[in-house]
């Protein structure tokens, strides 16, 4: 039997990574096969390269390279990693996937969302896709220290937020309010993952 293919998402600093790790624990602690996976994915080479342009240490100025180089990796992601895993009736619980492309590339470069659509128009689908919530004027306040373009990032947070709203209709989302405690926020999650089992 096919496990399901479980997605967080939310802007930085939303707690979707310990909501994702929490989840892990949960389902392991109920001996139900689970894996957890990331993006982009240190394990090929396009998510390292991704990885290391993120942090400065690679120069990629165009939104469209950006785009298809988080495409290539989520491809190898799934040819490699979470296909045979699902395939082999584990469970798959992956931080990000196609939906913050979308969101962060529309909102940071301005790439066509349609364009970055037809990109994964064949790519699997997640069975659920948790939505961590959150005012990015909060989320920056968990920044272990603010940048010091904090107004810019805070615009660009709020509309990388509003790109991912305008998703919320068309997919399988859960929302759910990351202003809170990480235990409080989890009690909701595990309503949907329960819910996800029939536990």
């Amino acid at each position: 039997m096919e496990g399901k293919f479980i997605v967080f998402e939310g802007i930085d600093k939303s707690g979707k990574e310990t909501q994702a790790k929490m989840l892990y624990d949960y389902l392991h602690k109920k001996a139900i096969p689970v894996i957890y996976t990331e993006e982009p994915s240190p394990k090929n080479p396009a998510g390292r390269l991704i990885k290391k342009w993120l942090v400065g240490q690679a120069t990629i100025t165009s939104g469209e390279a950006i785009t298809l180089l988080y495409t290539a990796d989520r491809f190898e992601h799934l040819k490699k990693t979470i296909t045979p895993a699902l395939n082999a009736g584990k469970n798959v619980i992956c931080d990000r996937y196609f939906y913050s492309t979308i969101a962060y590339e529309s909102a940071i470069f301005k790439v066509e969302k349609e364009w970055i659509k037809s990109l994964h128009k064949d790519v699997r689908k997640p069975d659920v896709v948790i939505f961590i919530d959150i005012d990015p004027e909060i989320s920056l306040k968990r920044e272990r220290s603010l940048p010091n373009d904090r107004l810019e990032k805070v615009e660009l947070l709020k509309n990388v937020r509003e790109a991912y709203k305008e998703m919320i209709n068309e997919e399988r989302f859960f929302v759910v309010n990351g202003d809170r405690s990480k235990e409080e926020v989890f009690r909701d999650v595990q309503l949907v993952i329960d819910r996800l089992f029939g536990i």
